[in-house]
Order: structure tokens, then sequence, then C-alpha cells
């Protein structure tokens, strides 16, 4: 006998049948004998007719217990399963739930149709009118296990409900396979959900899949006591989950189409890029001469490039090269018409902000603005490497001030701060900066003849403190014998395109000259030094920007870094590097899958409202945009469907569309199966039906129609409340009738 309800619970319920005993115990009248003369000439009363009202009483009394006891069972729905002891049992009906895997792997292909193709057809076989698998009461219910599952039935349809199945099944057809990676488990879970909405007892979930290891959650046991029960009290067992495992072919070749990256990090109008993709082959066959192409905002551009032969396991890197031709927002597109395994990896989308210029700040150590500012001269000819005449046209556009007139510069005007070789700075302009940088910009700190022991070392207030460092000496270093550059960082921004080629390419550098100091912070970062320990550049995190420190000159006196052919890159690398923080809300890039998009403008026009269009077309409009420390930001989080992304604004005047790029997930792209082992441990922890772990095509009604038989026992149980309900009325008639006989003792007189 099984109980829905559970047997703690049964037994609760059976704690009612004490209320009747209790009652029948109170209403027991306790007679004291009173001895009065006149006694002795009444009749005595009938001692069987005293007995008899013993026995009334207690027959009502277990009536009333019988009633509430099978009342209690009643509500638990006791099943009575089969045996040779139960002859009413006959197939019990069972509500049924499809768990379709509607992830990125789905669309590899089987033959000329894909793997959720055929998941479709599992729903359709079950629904078969000409063949119907699905009986009378049994009803069906459909989830898709994508990022966040989907419930396409949000209450079972029943099996003769010709309408509703049919618009299920058309709902489901017109599907496309999904894009995102998927929870078989959180499945699970809302399938169950959807079950306990049914109106049978057995449950049965059949999860459609290929099986995707990454997908299963194997190991994650509170993942899967969340689906099937709960951590206390265990798994349910009246639900019974099997697998139906799908097989793509596995002698398909699958290329797939790598993250996009895209040089300089930050570009230009006019400037060339050089956009880079990897090319890759997944299956075990080679993969013939391909076409690999490149579109900029939807159209194509330039000459395919092409790739000979890709072997099996092999990768081929691509470069593009492209220009640019107006500021904005704007996205890119690289992708290959190859039919293989699976064609939604053979693309990638990334977007990428197009500047039109960036104006920088430089305080020259001048003490006035009259004369050349030869220490800047060679730092503002690195940032603007172009012909005389174009430095209008050039990405990065300095303004060069004295260090008398840098106190009424307007700071929020600029992206970042150049201190060039200062001897000073007044307490209210060093705190400037300081806020400067924490409010989102880039300072950076160069160190010359004109630097100061004080400048570099006094103690300050640490609110308003751009760097803090130890002097060893307290005029600069000067070696007759120039030590070698060391990278300590080659991987930092500012010198990781220079030293991309080779280990050290500042390895002819010459640095004669430079201050010698020790850092003090506890997050700086070392990314040059000389080869005797000194740090020659060095940075720190401020709020949210950033402050670097060149501990040497850029004006050619203490080095010959001016001569080298990295000075140029090296020195724009800096300036990108450190206007990031007001660059990078811009520069999308490519997104990972489940990423969250990041957007931050200026206070003016305040921005009323978003709408976001998503790769598959549709849009989420009315989101709402942050005032927050003088900017607008908006967040959209949980990016997870690869492609790409539009922002769009009200009011218009806000510079628009954004573009967005996200990748797909590289998790669905391995194709790894569950093990036996995998296997082993979804079934004994009962997560898998023990009996039926695994059913194929010829197998799929069976799990429906002859798991269990039995009888639920509701129906007896109601009937037997109804008699116990009437027997106890004419009990209860009964003793009412017997009461009006009243025995009135006195002058020897019976009244009846």
């Amino acid at each position: 006998m099984t109980f829905l309800m559970g047997f703690p619970l049964l037994m609760a319920g059976l704690l009612a049948v004490s209320i009747p005993i209790i009652i029948h115990l109170l209403h027991r009248q306790k007679t004291t004998p009173l001895q009065w003369g006149a006694m002795q000439f009444l009749l005595e009363s009938p001692l069987q007719m005293k007995r008899r009202k013993q026995v009334d009483h207690l027959i009502l009394m277990l009536i009333r217990i019988a009633l509430l006891a099978l009342l209690a069972f009643l509500l638990a729905r006791p099943l009575w399963s089969n045996s040779k002891y139960n002859p009413l049992a006959t197939n019990l009906s069972a509500d049924v739930a499809i768990v379709v895997d509607h992830s990125l792997s789905m669309g590899r292909h089987a033959g000329d149709h894909t793997l959720f193709d055929e998941a479709q057809g599992v729903v359709d076989k079950l629904t078969d009118e000409s063949k119907p698998t699905l009986r009378n009461g049994d009803t069906l219910s459909v989830v898709l296990a994508e990022h966040r599952p989907k419930v396409l039935t949000p209450v079972p349809v029943g099996a003769r409900d010709g309408a509703r199945m049919t618009d299920l099944k058309n709902q489901l057809h017109q599907l496309k396979p999904g894009l995102t990676d998927c929870s078989i488990a959180e499945a699970v879970e809302s399938a169950r959900e959807v079950l306990n909405r049914g109106r049978n007892i057995r449950k049965v979930v059949l999860v459609v899949s290929d099986e995707q290891r990454a997908n299963w959650q194997v190991g994650d046991n509170a993942a899967w006591q969340r689906a099937l029960g709960d951590p206390i009290k265990g798994v349910d067992r009246h639900i019974a989950v099997h697998s139906y495992q799908l097989a793509a072919d596995s002698q398909s070749s699958n290329v797939s189409v790598g993250d996009l990256t895209i040089q300089p990090n930050v570009v230009g109008v006019n400037r060339p890029v050089q956009i880079t993709a990897t090319v890759s082959n997944s299956g075990p066959k080679e993969v013939a001469a391909m076409s690999i192409h490149l579109s900029v905002n939807g159209q194509e551009v330039g000459a395919p490039e092409q790739v000979a032969m890709l072997g099996a396991g092999q990768t081929a890197t691509l470069r593009f090269e492209h220009t640019f031709t107006s500021a904005g927002s704007s996205w890119v597109r690289v992708w290959t018409d190859v039919v293989d395994a699976l064609q939604a990896d053979n693309e990638a989308v990334a977007a990428v902000h197009v500047w039109q210029k960036l104006p920088v700040l430089v305080i020259d150590g001048q003490l006035t603005s009259a004369g050349t500012y030869r220490a800047s001269q060679f730092l503002e000819a690195a940032m603007q490497p172009v012909a005389e005449g174009q430095t209008g046209s050039a990405l990065v556009q300095p303004k060069i001030v004295s260090v008398s007139d840098s106190t009424s510069a307007k700071l929020d005007d600029y992206y970042m701060v150049v201190l060039n070789d200062v001897p000073q700075l007044s307490a209210e302009l060093e705190s400037r900066l300081a806020d400067y940088a924490r409010s989102g910009h880039g300072i950076w700190v160069i160190l010359g003849p004109r630097s100061t022991p004080t400048f570099i070392s006094k103690s300050r207030d640490p609110r308003s403190t751009l760097f803090t460092a130890d002097l060893k000496s307290q005029s600069p270093r000067n070696e007759k014998t120039p030590p070698a550059i060391e990278v300590k960082d080659p991987n930092n921004p500012m010198v990781a395109m220079v030293t991309a080629a080779e280990r050290n390419a500042l390895a002819g550098a010459v640095t004669k000259q430079w201050w010698s100091l020790a850092p003090k912070d506890a997050d700086d970062q070392v990314v040059l030094a000389s080869t005797t320990g000194d740090p020659l550049i060095f940075e720190r995190p401020l709020g949210n920007g950033r402050v670097a420190v060149w501990c040497t000159s850029v004006d050619g006196a203490w080095n010959n870094w001016p001569a080298m052919p990295n000075f140029v890159p090296l020195v724009n690398e800096t300036v990108y590097h450190l206007c990031s923080p007001q660059t990078r809300s811009q520069n999308s890039g490519n997104l990972g899958a489940g990423s969250s998009i990041a957007w931050s403008g200026p206070a003016n026009p305040g921005v009323q409202e978003v709408d976001v269009t998503l790769p598959d077309g549709t849009a989420d409009k009315g989101r709402k945009a942050t005032f927050r420390n003088g900017r607008w930001e908006f967040q959209y989080p949980n990016a997870f469907l690869p492609g790409l992304y539009q922002l769009r604004f009200n009011p218009t005047e806000v510079p628009q569309p954004v573009f967005y790029g996200v990748g797909i997930d590289r998790r669905e792209l391995d194709n790894t199966p569950l093990s036996s082992a995998d296997q082993d441990w979804l079934t004994k922890g009962g997560f898998l039906d023990q009996r039926t772990p695994q059913v194929k095509s010829a197998t799929v009604a069976s799990i429906v129609t002859q798991e269990d038989k039995g009888v639920e026992m509701w129906k007896w149980l109601g009937g037997l409340v109804l008699l116990s309900l009437i027997a106890e009325t004419a009990m209860t008639y009964r003793m009412a009738g017997l009461q009006q006989k009243v025995d009135v003792t006195g002058a020897g007189l019976t009244r009846v």
C-alpha cells in the first residue's frame, strides 16, 4: 500500500480518532447516591434499559472513530499496488512530462536533420492520433532545457484534448535548435512542478537529449535533490525519470570560428586595424578548402581569406585588415559557409567603438607658457605619428600647458592627464587630480630632471596622493655603464604589444639616468625594471582609474628611448591603457556567454529609457538606466544568447545604436557524453529510474503504459466514509429518540 501524502502525515491524521473517545469520556455522568426514604415505595428502573444505553453510546463512539480514520486514509490517497491479493489492479493513468534539450549542441546533424528535429519527433510519436501512446486519462507536458528552463505547458494537456495538443506540437515545431547551454537538472525541476498540477498519481519524466555531459550536472547532488525533492526529505520516489539519448553523426567534421580579437585596443577613424579569427576543426576528418568571410556592419568587405585544408583537430589563424571611416559603435562578423555537423558555431561576432579623438592634457614642468615645451616634444610627436599638417586627424589629441597654467584646466574635458617632469604641484591641484583618477580617469606621471625629491616622496594626505614611494637617493641615479631593461610583466597592456613578437623588444634601449625609488603601495605593479632592481615603469589602480609612473624622462636626455622604433607604440599603448577606464564602457569587444552588458554615458542628455534588441530579433523595451557619479549607467545582466545585441536610447540625442557582441558558450562544443560511471551515479542516487534508466524508440511507449498497476483506493474509501456518515446519523437519531423517554420518578408514577 502506498500513500501519496506520506506515512508520517497519515499517522498525524489518525490522531483525530481520539476525539470521539475524549468526547465520550467527558460526557459520562458521575452519580452520587442520595438517601431518600420515599424511594422504597418507587419501582426500580429496568437494568436492561441502562445496559442498552451504554452499548448504544459505545457503538456510536466506534462509528465516529471509524469515520475519522477512514477520512484520514481518504485524504492520504492510498494506492493499492499490483499483487495477488489485489484483484482490482489495472493500468494506472500517468502525467507525462517530456524535457526536450534545447541547447546549442542539439543543433548537430544526424544525417539530413538535427538532433532537435529528432526530439520533436519523439513528441510527435507520443501524440500520434493514428497510433496513440497516451491513454484517455494520461496528460502531457513539455519543458525546454535552455539556459533557463522554458515551460510550454503551464498546465498538463489531456491526451484527448485535440486542440491544445495540436497547438503544443505547432509551437514546438516552430522552434529552431537552441544556441545556449542548459541545465537538465533545472529542467527536470520545472517538469516536476508542472506534473504536480496533474490529476494522476503516476508521474513520468522523459529527458530527450544528446546526453552531453556538460549539461547533466553529474556530481551536483544538491541540484538533483532540488530537481526531484528536497535536501532534507530526499528524492520523490513517485516521479520516474528516464533518459532518451539522441546520437549525432560521429563521422561529420565540425568547423568552429573562435572569438574575434581587434587590434589596437582603441580604434580610431581612418586608422588601420587588424581583426584576428581562429578557425578549428573538431571533427574526425579533414575539411577541404573553404572561404572565410568578413562583414562590417552587415556588409561584406574585401576578398575572403582562403584555408586550403584543415585537418582533424587542427586550427588556422586568419587576419583581416580594415579601416573604419566613421566614428561610433560598429560590429564585425567573421563566418564560413561550409556545411558541417553544427552550423551555429560557423560564425563569430564582435563589436567595436571607433573613436574620433582621445583628448589628453599634458602638464609640462615648464614654469611659464613661454617657450616650446622641449621636455614634451618627443612625447607629443609620439602621440601624433602623422605627417605635418595632419595632426588634427590623429586619434590622440594632446594639449600642453605649463605647470603654472594647469590650475585653471578643466580636467573633465580630457580622458587622461600627463604630468611630464613637473617639479611640484599645489595641494589643491594634486587633490583634484586624485579625485579625477578615482572617478575613472588615467594619470601618467613622468619623472625627469625637473622632478624634486619632495614631489616624489613627501608625506601627503592619502586621499590626495597619486602614488607613494621611498627614494633610495635624493638625486637621480647616474650609471656610466647603463644596465639592461628587464620586462617584469609582458602581459601588461602598456607593453604587451611591444613584447608580443619577442620577449624583450627594448633590448637595445639605453637608460643612463633614472630616479631610484621603491614603490610603497601594496597594489603597485612593476612593468619594466633595470637589471639592478630599480623599477622604471610601474602602475597602480586608484579608485576607478589608474596611475602609471615612469622613473626616467621622455626628452632623450636620460635615455635613448625616443630614438627606439618601439617608442611610438609604447607611448600610444600607455595612453590607450590609461584612457581605458573611459573607453571600456564603449569598447564592447567580444563578451563571453552569460556576461553582463555594461554601458556608460555622460550626464547630458539624460537617459530616460533603453531598448535592447537581442540576437534572435526580440526586443526588451523600456529598461531603466541609473545616474551615478555624474554619469548614466546601464547594465543588461546575463546576456547568455550568443550574437549581436543593440542598445537604443530615449532621447535619440544619445549616440546610438550601441552594439555588443556575445560569443557562444564553448562548453557546448565539448561533445563528451555521459559515461557509464556518470549513469551509475544518476541511477544509484535515484535521479534516474533504477528499473529503466535508458529508453529507446521502441520502448518509449512502455514507460507510459506498463510500469505500475494498481488501484486508487479513494473511491472505495469514499463509499465507506459515506456509509459511516449514514450509520452515524442513524445512531444519533436513535439516541435522540431514546432521550425523549424520560423516567420521572416520584409518587410511584412513570410518564412516558
